[in-house]
C-alpha cells in the first residue's frame, strides 16, 4: 500500500459521504497539528481505509 499520496501508481478517485459531526471531528484533529500525516481530509480518509483494509486482512480478524 502507498504511504505517499503524491506517488500513487494507479490512482482512482473515491467519493464518500459522512455525517457532518465526523467531518468536524476530523477538522478539529487536523487543527491541533499533533498528527503531522493528516494534512487534509482526503489523506486522513486514505490512511483510515488502508488501516481498516490491513486489519480486515489479518489472520485474527473475526468480523465487525
Amino acid at each position: 500500500m502507498s504511504h505517499n499520496p503524491r506517488r500513487l501508481a494507479d490512482p482512482m478517485r473515491l467519493i464518500v459521504s459522512v455525517e457532518r459531526d465526523v467531518v468536524e471531528a476530523v477538522d478539529a484533529l487536523m487543527e491541533k497539528g499533533q498528527h503531522h500525516r493528516h494534512r487534509n481530509r482526503a489523506e486522513f480518509v486514505r490512511l483510515a481505509i488502508e488501516r481498516e483494509l490491513a486489519r480486515c486482512q489479518s489472520d485474527d480478524f473475526d468480523g465487525p
